[in-house]
């Protein structure tokens, strides 16, 4: 596309501004009487689209407005009168005319929106998809001209190499930025479309991205369904491709390495070892006291299982992922496993698993025991949650017996929580009666308001431009060269005058000042109007979640604010929704197509046989159990904090 013509760009795109004051010169020069070619005609379109969209130059009065509004319903008129003189004689002409792909849209939304492809026979839009650099995802963003040309399109897909491409981007890929939809033939049906997957998969232009869609996607017969073989087969051609790709040492490398050293006084010391990251925890300190709550007390004191709002630490959070590693590709049924995940889930694995060793060294307990006392004994004694049973696997069972079992008594566990908090006591009977295993997500909490989460997108605009390293507010004189991670940090740590900021910059920089959150003082610097809501922000968006009644009365009051506003909701469960995503990854495939499906494989004995493997998953399951223990010492203190806040009140 020319670089001078006009180009609709959303507000929240820098390119926006440049191209509203390109459009302010059309509009100046507009008259009915101009011969117009097709490029003009979509350029005038784009400028029309930037006044539907209510965005003006900032100088322009309320009669400036209306003057403007008469020329755009005039160019709108101009637009109509060439789009109907379009047709199966010279389309083929005027598309090949365009200037470049990226005209391409717009000219197929217009032709959908006033309904011109109806001027256009069959055999002409054929032609039109025989040129080579035919943009078919255009042309698939608009419903009606695909319903119009469906066998059409169909025979054009089903021997297009890029068609799986486009159809796992439709139906399994996450998209995180803004993301039109495609329309396919509703004569491509269920078989074509993995007729087309399986084509690609055997085909010599392959990308390991979309192999992996394939291997993450999830049926659903009115869009796509993977028969179990063809998965199989994008299985062991992912592994195939990144074989090849580490053959060539391209990958990235890191190591842990996890030390308990029997003369260390520090109870933990973080060493660099070369390109290993050494965690040296001393023996001494961990079983110094041999009592139960002594022990289980270093997951939080000294593995860091839990954050400081008692939220477990170990789960994926979109603040944990870079820019590069935002744009890789990920189907919207996968669990994100980015290498900071990665370091968490192997610190904390081998964390347990060489924290038992050493407990069974000692002779007097494990990680099983420790935990059945917490269950059994400690939810009696500390809270009066009377009754709960926890059976362990019998001294001397297999790794494969231990994990059978223990998934069992770990559902039994959840049911028995959920009993307790909704009527008080455990019912022996009703509990035999109900075989239903409960959902983690739906596991209620002893508090009332206990996490609250954003509602919707309301605040994902202030959250980026205030605590993204992406918003670009940072980058300010003359602290360009600084290493600031978001405007918040470069406020609380600079004086930054206001007058510094750009132009381009100063439209979202203003709406903080309009809203609130900051302002500027007599000497022009810029402040943090509210510290307090600006903090309980930033933990909103490193966090995804706020544990409520962890935070000050000051921080709970707005909080509180922000819910009566309805920017924040409650919800009162005993694990929060990114935890019980967490959860699900491992347990199952409720959700996640790339979870590791505990309960399934054992119940259905899909289960792996390596004893290797098997051990791998034992610790995992023994860690789930810890966290859970952790989660519920968690709600019952919280429960007597509120009851004891509210009886104070």
């Amino acid at each position: 596309m020319n670089a001078k013509r006009v180009h609709f760009y959303p507000v929240n795109d820098l390119a926006c501004f440049p191209n509203m004051e390109l459009a302010e010169n059309v509009l100046r020069n507009f008259s009915e009487d101009k011969i117009y070619d097709i490029n003009d005609i979509i350029e005038l379109y784009h400028v029309k689209l930037y006044i539907d969209n209510k965005l003006y130059l900032k100088n322009r009065t309320e009669y400036d407005i209306k003057q403007v509004k008469e020329k755009v319903s005039k160019i709108w008129t101009v637009i109509i009168r060439y789009w109907h003189k379009i047709n199966s004689d010279n389309i083929l002409s005027l598309f090949k005319s365009l200037e470049g792909w990226t005209f391409q849209e717009t000219f197929w939304q217009l032709s959908a929106n006033l309904s011109i492809y109806k001027n256009v026979n069959k055999k002409a839009f054929c032609k039109l998809l025989d040129i080579e650099n035919i943009d078919i995802q255009a042309i698939l963003h608009q419903k009606q001209i695909v319903n119009y040309y469906d066998n059409e399109l169909k025979s054009f897909l089903l021997f297009y190499n890029k068609s799986a491409e486009l159809i796992l981007s439709q139906f399994v890929e996450k998209h995180d930025r803004i993301w039109k939809d495609m329309h396919f033939p509703n004569c491509l049906n269920i078989i074509d479309r993995e007729d087309i997957v399986l084509r690609y998969l055997n085909g010599k232009e392959v990308n390991l991205n979309f192999v992996r869609l394939v291997l993450n996607s999830k049926n659903d017969k009115g869009k796509l369904v993977i028969s179990d073989k063809t998965k199989l087969k994008a299985k062991r051609l992912e592994k195939k491709l990144n074989d090849e790709i580490f053959d060539r040492d391209s990958g990235v490398y890191f190591g842990i390495k996890i030390v308990f050293d029997k003369l260390q006084p520090e109870p933990l010391k973080i060493l660099r070892e070369g390109d290993l990251e050494v965690f040296s925890y001393s023996e001494e300190y961990l079983t110094a006291n041999g009592h139960p709550l002594y022990l289980i007390s270093h997951f939080s004191k000294v593995f860091y299982y839990i954050d400081n709002q008692r939220c477990i630490s170990m789960v994926s959070k979109s603040s944990d992922f870079g820019t590069i590693e935002k744009l890789f590709m990920r189907s919207i049924n996968e669990y994100p496993v980015g290498p900071v995940f990665q370091r968490k889930d192997i610190l904390s694995l081998h964390q347990i698993i060489l924290f038992d060793r050493v407990l069974e060294k000692s002779g007097k307990f494990n990680v099983e025991l420790i935990l059945k006392y917490f269950f059994v004994e400690f939810l009696e004694q500390k809270y009066n949650l009377k009754g709960v049973r926890f059976n362990l696997p019998s001294v001397g069972a297999s790794y494969f017996e231990k994990i059978r079992m223990l998934l069992a008594e770990f559902d039994a566990l959840l049911k028995q929580y959920e009993m307790i908090k909704e009527d008080g006591e455990i019912d022996a009977e009703l509990f035999c009666l109900s075989s239903k295993p409960s959902g983690i997500s739906q596991i209620p909490s002893f508090v009332s308001k206990k996490y609250c989460y954003p509602v919707g997108n309301k605040l994902s605009m202030i959250n980026h431009f205030l605590f993204s390293d992406q918003s670009g507010l940072t980058y300010v004189e003359p602290f360009k060269r600084s290493n600031y991670h978001c405007l918040y940090d470069l406020i609380q740590k600079e004086n930054v005058l206001y007058r510094n900021f750009g132009k381009h910059q100063l439209r979202e920089l203003n709406l903080f000042l309009d809203l609130g959150y900051l302002y500027v003082d007599n000497s022009g610097y810029l402040g943090i109007k509210n510290e307090n809501k600006l903090f309980l922000l930033g933990q909103l968006f490193k966090e995804g979640v706020l544990s409520y009644w962890h935070y000050s009365k000051d921080c709970r009051n707005i909080i509180d604010e922000m819910v009566k506003e309805k920017t924040l909701y409650f919800e009162s469960t005993l694990f929060n929704n990114l935890e019980s995503r967490y959860l699900n990854y491992f347990l199952n495939r409720k959700e996640f197509t790339n979870g590791l499906d505990l309960r399934n494989s054992f119940m259905h004995g899909t289960n792996p046989d390596s004893e290797d493997e098997l051990m791998k998953l034992y610790y995992i399951l023994l860690r789930i159990m810890v966290l859970t223990a952790l989660k519920m010492d968690d709600d019952q203190v919280l429960k007597n904090k509120s009851k004891s806040i509210h009886s104070t009140v």
